[in-house]
């Protein structure tokens, strides 16, 4: 299939929905707002965050059956994003928990429904070199989507007694998602049926690549989610210190977004395995730093390193999957990555009943630094990037 010429807005309009995929975390710097608001329902502020991402999986399904066949990338875009927009700024307008979390849920849904099109978009648009170039800086944009987002939300929560409700209001930059969503271009449309007239599957690989980006989020997202207890425990800062460490990790993603298509044709083969390997390594230097510093390097370095082994999964899955149902393929890879986050609860509750809850952090932390050295070892060896496939 040969590349379809894009325009400048056209490409603009794919790197929207990756700047607002994470729309869902304008509420995360104001959970101690929610909680003080609703001091009641302290047990359950959390799912404020949570409970979307569980939709988003829904949605995401919902997206890879749909987009493409039965309807046209940019009106899914357009629906996506309105639903989204509804969801997300819906609670600014009433003071009631539950009503909220309903809110958040649709918001969810329609988050769900746009989180695969940007990569379908490219994998179909974009081949070789240039797709691992876009890919990249589809990453760089959603890294800095979550920078702005979660500032936005942060400075909106904290503008005084309402600030529970003016966070939600955050929601509103879905409007340019609306907008640019008439812009985005439609891949040329694909045969869905092979030349024995099978109808085409997702390739198999597809699962383990759904499968190895699970795990990660499994085990790396409860460690992002305790980093300011770990900060505490160790005498290295307070939350504060703690979300600046984070923030960081979030630029160090922007950085690598950047970088990704200079680095994908530096090593190709190892692309994996050096992204991998980075995580890995930034987990250690979590687990064996007991300062600030060295810490937040850590973070930085697992940045870097999970923003180069993203993409270069989702050109995995290019190679490895036939055009008709690279939509569904991308469905299935992010679902299953959010699915991780929303499992990651109760995998978090598991290991503080197993070692208390006070010593649960460090076995996470060493969970996570076996699974990703391990994984970057058995790339360098079956490395999907072999030369007869680049």
């Amino acid at each position: 299939m040969e590349e379809k010429k894009v325009r400048g807005p056209q490409l603009a309009a794919i790197m929207t929905l990756y700047f607002v995929s994470m729309a869902i975390t304008v509420v995360t710097p104001a959970m101690a707002t929610f909680m003080e608001h609703w001091p009641d329902k302290a047990e359950y502020i959390s799912y404020i965050s949570t409970l979307p991402t569980l939709f988003i999986v829904i949605g995401t399904f919902l997206a890879g059956a749909i987009m493409g066949r039965k309807i046209r990338y940019r009106t899914l875009a357009i629906i996506a994003s309105v639903i989204a927009l509804i969801g997300g700024v819906a609670p600014a307008f009433f003071d009631n928990f539950e009503l909220t979390l309903v809110c958040r849920a649709v918001m969810g849904f329609g988050a769900g429904l746009m989180a695969p099109l940007g990569n379908a978009l490219i994998v179909g648009l974009y081949k070789g070199q240039k797709q691992a170039s876009i890919l990249g800086y589809g990453t760089l944009f959603m890294n800095a989507g979550g920078i702005v987002l979660q500032m936005l939300g942060g400075f909106l929560a904290g503008t005084g007694e309402r600030g529970w409700q003016m966070v939600f209001w955050g929601h509103a930059l879905l409007i340019v998602a609306v907008i640019m969503a008439f812009f985005l271009p439609e891949p040329p449309v694909e045969e869905v049926v092979s030349n024995s007239g099978k109808k085409e599957s997702v390739g198999k690989k597809v699962y383990v690549i759904a499968a190895l980006i699970f795990f990660y989020n499994l085990f790396a997202f409860p460690i992002m989610l305790n980093m300011s207890t770990l900060f505490v425990q160790r005498n290295a800062g307070g939350p504060a210190v703690a979300a600046t460490s984070l923030s960081l990790y979030t630029v160090a993603g922007v950085v690598a977004g950047f970088t990704f298509g200079f680095l994908f044709k530096a090593v190709k083969r190892f692309v994996i395995t050096l992204g991998m390997a980075l995580c890995g390594v930034g987990f250690l230097l979590v687990f064996a730093g007991h300062s600030m510093i060295v810490m937040t390097i850590g973070l930085i370095v697992v940045g870097f390193g999970f923003s180069t082994f993203f993409p270069a999964f989702m050109t995995w899955m290019g190679m490895v999957t036939p055009p008709s149902t690279v939509a569904m393929a991308s469905s299935l890879i992010l679902a299953c990555m959010n699915l991780g986050g929303f499992v990651a609860s109760p995998y978090n509750s598991l290991l503080m009943r197993i070692f208390g809850e006070d010593h649960f952090i460090l076995p996470m932390i060493v969970i996570a630094i076996v699974f990703d050295l391990v994984a970057a070892v058995v790339f360098a060896f079956a490395s999907p990037f072999r030369k007869e496939n680049t």
